[in-house]
């Protein structure tokens, strides 16, 4: 998933006086600096709104990288394991499988799983990886004693699922529905805003840095 960077401003160097190429570098670095960390800000407060209850583990998605003298290079970006499956909600399109749907996989078939009525859902709206373990082991055992099966249920115009056993198995109650593929809408607004606050804020970022830099000069 691609970052948003600031490049480019060792050309501005080379226009520079001896003077103001010695102050410059530091200025650059904490102009570009403090303006990807102000861009990871508003990604951070765009996320809640962006998605319903995002995990902690979502919210500390976006990261960024900051310039020195040295390397006058800054990025904002989303870390590997969060872009993995964030790139489809900035991007839009099919999403990618997750791991736990691999688990319920039919003939090689891996399908997409909603929630469903019945499911237990945590105060994110997910079903906890120990519900989703107990669930799999169940399906995967056989015998009669089953409390959870997968498939079509019989003489019901119900959706292949998951489904629990519930009233002393005289009735089921779906847990997770299948479906072919999910498409998703373009709802991460990560490039928009990213480009967006460096717009608004690297100039002014960067007339304070260089007045600090000249102040501060020796």
């Amino acid at each position: 998933m691609a970052g948003v960077q600031i490049t480019g401003l060792p050309e501005l160097l080379r226009r520079m006086d001896e003077v103001a190429r010695q102050q410059a570098p530091f200025a650059m670095a904490k102009a570009m600096t403090k303006t990807m960390r102000q861009a990871k800000v508003a990604l951070d407060a765009h996320i809640p709104e962006a998605f319903d209850r995002p995990t902690p583990f979502t919210q500390r998605a976006v990261a960024f990288s900051g310039a020195t003298k040295r390397d006058l290079t800054a990025s904002v970006f989303v870390k590997d394991i969060q872009a993995k499956y964030l790139r489809t909600e900035a991007e839009g399109g099919p999403r990618q499988f997750k791991s736990f749907e691999e688990k319920f996989a039919e003939g090689g078939q891996t399908r997409v799983a909603l929630p469903g009525r019945g499911a237990p859902l945590n105060q994110y709206g997910n079903l906890t990886k120990a519900k989703i373990k107990q669930i799999a082991r169940d399906v995967n055992t056989s015998g009669k004693a089953k409390r959870f099966f997968s498939g079509k249920p019989k003489g019901q115009d119900l959706p292949a699922g998951i489904y629990t056993r519930t009233n002393n198995n005289k009735s089921i109650t779906p847990l997770l529905v299948f479906a072919t593929a999910a498409v998703y809408e373009k709802r991460f607004k990560f490039s928009e805003i990213g480009t967006a606050t460096i717009t608004a804020q690297f100039e002014a970022n960067m007339v304070q840095a260089w007045a600090e830099a000249v102040r501060t000069a020796r």
